[in-house]
């Protein structure tokens, strides 16, 4: 099974980028902010998904349940990333999930260690 991505372009004030989605099946995936070129990416969000294609759709279209914090970020001049890992199941995505929930704390994701925003 291959580790993570590498980060790929989601999202930035001109709009979003669909050439990277190549998954159409479960995953864990992280959502970060950087520079339009990259550099130094920050975590924000971790979360899991039954198809990661159609997710990332959803996060780069309309920003999806994040959309005030993503717009907010997008408009100060940020980037939208993603990285995510491939898994067999749904139900191993969300084993991953809790793991770095339990391990990290993301700033956007509302439960378990997150605040929520505004």
């Amino acid at each position: 099974m291959p580790g993570w991505t590498d980060w790929r372009k989601l999202a930035d004030k001109h709009g979003w980028y669909d050439l990277m989605l190549d998954w159409d099946g479960p995953a864990c995936y992280e959502l970060g902010t950087g520079g339009p070129r990259g550099g130094r990416i920050e975590p924000h969000y971790v979360g899991e998904t039954v198809c990661e294609s159609l997710r990332m759709t959803a996060y780069g279209g309309n920003g999806s349940h994040l959309g005030a914090i993503i717009d907010d970020h997008l408009r100060d001049g940020w980037t939208l990333y993603y990285r995510a890992m491939a898994l067999p199941t749904k139900r191993m995505a969300k084993m991953m999930q809790d793991r770095l929930l339990e391990r990290f704390r993301y700033d956007w994701n509302v439960l378990l260690n997150g605040v929520r925003y505004r």
